[in-house]
C-alpha cells in the first residue's frame, strides 16, 4: 500500500522550494526551482507541478494526498486566490489553488507565507506542544502568524497575524508600509541599519565603521557583535528590546504561551533573543507573563514548505 504524502510549496520572489512531507513532518525529498517571476504565474506553477511528479517518481511508494502553498503577498484562502505580493509585483488575482489542482488532481490550499511558517513550527517545530502561538519572522519585514487553540488564526478575511505592523511609537520611524511606528520599522532589517548609522556618531571606532554603509546587513552587526563590538552589541540589545516590548502586547491581548522567531535576522541568536524575552517579560500583565516562553524557530528554510504541507493534512482530515 502506498503511503500518502503532501506537497509543500514555498514560493520566493527568487526561487520556489518544493517537497514532499509526510503527515507526521517527515521531509521525504525536496527540492527548489526558480520563480521567474517576469514571466506568467502558471508557468511557474506548470513548473512546480512537473517538479512535483519527479519527486514522486523517484520516492516510488507514496501517493499525493494534497498540496499546500506559501507565499507573500494577500491571499484569499478559501478560493486559493494571490491577490497580490510586493516581491512579485505582476501576478495579481492569481487562482493559484484553481491552476495547480487541474495540474495535479488533488486538493490545494494556498497560505500566506508567514502562516505557513508558523504552522511548521507549531506542528513540528519550535512550537510543538504550545495550543496558542505566535510566530515571528524577522527579515527585511517582519512577518507574523498565529495559532489559537490548536488552530491556524487568519482573521475575517484572511488578513490577520500582521505583527510586523503592530504600532510601537505612532510618532516613530516611518516604515515601508507608510504608517509610521511599526514594529517592522525597527526590527526589520530598515530598522537595525538605521540604528548602525545614527550609532556611528557615538562609536566612530565601530567595526562597523569598516563596512560601506550601503553594504552593511544584520549579518555583518551579529559578526561584529561576536567580536566584541560596543556599537554592534547595542544595537541587538535595542531591537531586542523593540521585539520584546511589542511583543508583550500580544501576550497581554491573547494570552499565549510560546513565542517562535525566525527568519535572518533572528540569526543574531542572544544578542537579539535574550533582550527581547526580557522585555516581553518585564512588560507583560503578571499572569499570562508567567507562563510565556520564546524560542528560536527549528525548521530553518524547510519550515515554508513543511507548514504548507502539514496545512494540506489538516484540511485534508488527516491529522
Amino acid at each position: 500500500m502506498k503511503e500518502h504524502v503532501y506537497a509543500g510549496i514555498d514560493v520566493g520572489g527568487t526561487f520556489v522550494k518544493i517537497g514532499l512531507v509526510t503527515k507526521d513532518g517527515e521531509v521525504l525529498s525536496k527540492t527548489q526551482i526558480p520563480s521567474q517571476i517576469d514571466q506568467p504565474a502558471k508557468n511557474m506553477l506548470k513548473r512546480a507541478a512537473q517538479t512535483i511528479h519527479d519527486l514522486l517518481k523517484a520516492q516510488k511508494n507514496c501517493k499525493l494526498k494534497g498540496v499546500g502553498i506559501g507565499t507573500a503577498g494577500a491571499v484569499n484562502v478559501d478560493e486559493g486566490i494571490l491577490y497580490e505580493a510586493p516581491n512579485m509585483p505582476d501576478w495579481k488575482n492569481e487562482p493559484f489553488g484553481e491552476i495547480l489542482s487541474d495540474l495535479l488532481g488533488v486538493p490545494v490550499v494556498l497560505d500566506n507565507d508567514a502562516n505557513v511558517a508558523a504552522w511548521g513550527e507549531y506542528a513540528y517545530g519550535a512550537g510543538r506542544g504550545s495550543k496558542y502561538m505566535l510566530m515571528v519572522t524577522l527579515g527585511t519585514g517582519v512577518g507574523g502568524g498565529l495559532v489559537l487553540d490548536g488552530k491556524p488564526f487568519r482573521g475575517a478575511i484572511d488578513a490577520g497575524g500582521e505583527f510586523g505592523h503592530v504600532k510601537l511609537d505612532f510618532n516613530g520611524w516611518v516604515c515601508a508600509c507608510g504608517c509610521k511606528g511599526c514594529v517592522e520599522a525597527y526590527v526589520g532589517t530598515r530598522g537595525i541599519l538605521r540604528q548602525v548609522r545614527e550609532g556611528l556618531k557615538k562609536y566612530p571606532d565601530s567595526l562597523l565603521s569598516k563596512v560601506n554603509p550601503e553594504n552593511i546587513m544584520p549579518v555583518d552587526v551579529s559578526m561584529a557583535a561576536n567580536e566584541g563590538d560596543a556599537l554592534a552589541i547595542e544595537v541587538l540589545r535595542q531591537t531586542g528590546e523593540y521585539l520584546g516590548y511589542s511583543l508583550a502586547n500580544v501576550v497581554n491581548l491573547l494570552n499565549i504561551q510560546r513565542v517562535v522567531v525566525g527568519g535572518g535576522v533572528a540569526k543574531a541568536g542572544d544578542w537579539i533573543l535574550k533582550p527581547a524575552f526580557d522585555a516581553m517579560k518585564a512588560d507583560s500583565m503578571r499572569v499570562p507573563g508567567e507562563i510565556v516562553d520564546l524560542l528560536p524557530a527549528e525548521l530553518g528554510n524547510s519550515a515554508g514548505l513543511v507548514g504548507a504541507a502539514w496545512l494540506s493534512a489538516f484540511r485534508s482530515g488527516d491529522l
